[in-house]
């Protein structure tokens, strides 16, 4: 028997998951990646402020939002530093999964004298 036209149904058929499986780890990685360098970013300058005594509202704000759009909240509270950035990015291929963008969100406080910054700090900085 001839089997070269069920080999080529079968990978038409397959071909349209293949595609969306490609899809979704390209989207998925670019996230990552977007979501890794904020996060990066928002740390940094967190750590940088806590290091040196910054408490300039403005100073912190406009630092972490050089070179990138986000929505930054900064509150200083005594000797404390919360930080709550959100970004809204493009999906590429959001079309096909049906989410034409990804959400970041971040929160972070910190503490002026003890130096010690946390992740987990969502009710705080709302």
């Amino acid at each position: 028997m001839n089997n070269k036209g069920q080999s080529l149904i079968t990978f038409v058929l397959v071909l349209p998951l293949l595609a969306m499986f490609i899809a979704f780890f390209i989207d998925s990685s670019l996230s990552i990646m977007e979501k890794s360098k904020l996060e990066g970013k928002i740390y940094d300058n967190m750590k940088i402020s806590l290091d040196k005594n910054i408490r300039d509202i403005d100073k912190i704000t406009r630092a972490i939002k050089k070179n990138s759009d986000v929505d930054v909240v900064v509150i200083i509270n005594e000797d404390e530093l919360i930080i709550n950035a959100k970004s809204t990015k493009k999906n590429i291929f959001g079309k096909i999964f049906k989410l034409p963008y990804y959400n970041l969100e971040f929160n972070y406080c910190g503490n002026y004298n003890d130096k010690k910054i946390d992740k987990d700090c969502k009710n705080k900085a709302r």
